[in-house]
């Protein structure tokens, strides 16, 4: 009983981990953009982390992409 629960208890930690890895990349970076498109190439998705560090995401992450840098200027002492 013990070994088949561990069993089970790894085989969903694996899907969980597999499932967050299978998840398209988006903007780690200031002034990073995201685009996301259909099969189709039609726009469904957009992120960016925009160069104040705001964090901006709408529509859906899709396997296809399309990334870019902002020209972000220099921060003012």
């Amino acid at each position: 009983m013990r070994k088949s629960l561990a069993l089970g208890f790894g085989l969903a930690a694996a899907l969980v981990a597999t499932v967050a890895l299978a998840r398209p990349p988006g903007p780690d970076e200031i002034g990073e953009f995201y685009f996301y498109f259909d099969a189709n190439g039609n726009e469904v998705g957009h992120a960016e982390l925009s160069c104040s560090g705001v964090y901006t995401e709408s529509g859906v992450r899709t396997a296809n992409y399309s990334a870019g840098h902002m020209i972000c200027p220099p921060p003012r002492d």
